[in-house]
């Protein structure tokens, strides 16, 4: 099969990624030269799809099935429109897009089917979360403690344009799930948990989750629920904070994450992106998912000055053309734009175990190595950010 994927970094990387590894031609278009993805897809162009029409019928009108990998609603409302007169499926559901990527929007879907959720400004009291309303990660995301802090950062965000969430701070656990929707219902996949560096960027994917009280029981119906109450056909992310084992709904996203789903593809054996691009084809739900539970460890490293340092998804999204490697370093795969001379470079490290607690000490040990054969030396990793139901997981 041939997928056409539209959109080069963060998102785009996952799409292409995934779609190589179920054996699909990938066709990448992005508007910006040697992004991420260009390095692992089969072909790549470089476009703007809305301003170049003709060009784009060609290159994507002979694929099989065309999967947005961006956030940039001009492009994904063009998508949209134009695609289905092709007659070139398209993997992505518009109307639950504009709905998620709007967090008043989605916060007021949450309170109609009194889903867990954080409480609002001012009830919550201090600390407190404010954070943009149509961004997605923890772009534009601060903890405040004082009124002045909280003036303070919703005047930062109002200058910029954005319309303004204040809710309450969550301290637990972060953990992410998928959700496959179709006209006949929705299923959901398998979740993971996120960590976060400095900046509550997410730098590790682990999985298998264990959690207690049947929080994760609740998380999944909780995303069933949100699924089909939109519609969803295709693909949904939902992110939660564990407050005790009450799962709180921060946000949701009906597009294709970042990081998660290799997470599970290496956990489980399950590919979103094959079952995103059977949904888009008819396909019906799949009637059961592949037993598995291998534990992953899926996490980012950034080379500077002289040290390796685990960092948030934001140092890939800035790296160059990636390559694959497998086995390397003691990890199972590596993608990178590491190469010989360079100073400054970017890894995912992924690592398989027997559970969750042996592939953490796999990836921590492969960074040691990847540390010592660049001869760089390896900055200690901090314990794990709390999100504080800011967000900013898999993106």
């Amino acid at each position: 099969m041939r997928l056409g994927v539209v959109g080069g970094r963060l998102q785009g990387t996952e799409a292409v990624y995934l779609g190589i590894k179920a054996g699909f031609e990938v066709v990448l278009v992005d508007r910006a030269p040697a992004t991420p993805a260009s390095g692992l897809a089969t072909e790549s162009h470089v476009f703007d799809v809305t301003a170049d029409v003709k060009r784009a019928r060609v290159v994507l009108g002979a694929c099989d099935v065309i999967l947005p990998a961006c956030e940039d609603l001009k492009t994904l409302r063009w998508l949209s429109e134009v695609v289905p007169s092709w007659g070139v499926p398209l993997a992505f559901h518009l109307p639950s897009y504009e709905l998620s990527c709007s967090k008043l929007r989605s916060d007021r879907l949450f309170a109609e089917l009194d889903v867990p959720r954080p409480l609002p400004w001012p009830e919550c009291g201090f600390p407190a979360v404010v954070k943009p309303s149509g961004s997605s990660g923890s772009e534009g995301v601060s903890v405040v403690w004082t009124e002045s802090d909280l003036e303070a950062a919703r005047e930062r965000l109002e200058t910029a344009g954005h319309e303004v969430v204040v809710q309450q701070y969550v301290d637990g656990p972060s953990l992410s799930l998928e959700v496959i929707g179709t006209p006949d219902g929705a299923l959901p996949l398998v979740p993971t948990l996120l960590e976060f560096d400095h900046v509550y960027d997410c730098k590790r994917v682990v999985a298998p989750v264990t959690a207690a009280g049947g929080s994760l029981e609740a998380m999944s119906a909780a995303g069933v629920r949100l699924a089909e109450r939109m519609g969803l056909v295709g693909l949904m992310d939902v992110e939660v904070m564990l407050d005790g084992d009450v799962p709180r709904l921060i946000e949701i996203d009906a597009r294709l994450p970042s990081q998660t789903p290799t997470a599970v593809l290496h956990s489980t054996g399950l590919n979103v992106v094959a079952l995103v691009a059977d949904i888009a084809r008819g396909a019906g739900l799949p009637g059961s998912l592949p037993p598995g539970g291998r534990g992953v460890c899926y996490q980012h490293v950034h080379a500077s000055m002289g040290s390796l340092e685990v960092l948030g998804e934001h140092v890939m999204s800035t790296a160059g053309p990636l390559r694959l490697l497998e086995d390397a370093f003691g990890a199972d795969e590596v993608l990178t734009d590491r190469a010989e001379g360079r100073e400054t470079w970017s890894a995912t490290m992924i690592c398989v175990g027997v559970d969750a607690v042996d592939a953490r000490a796999r990836a921590e040990e492969a960074v040691r190595r990847l540390a010592r054969d660049s001869g760089l030396s390896a900055t200690p990793d901090p314990v794990s950010v709390r999100t504080g139901s800011i967000g900013g997981g898999a993106r």
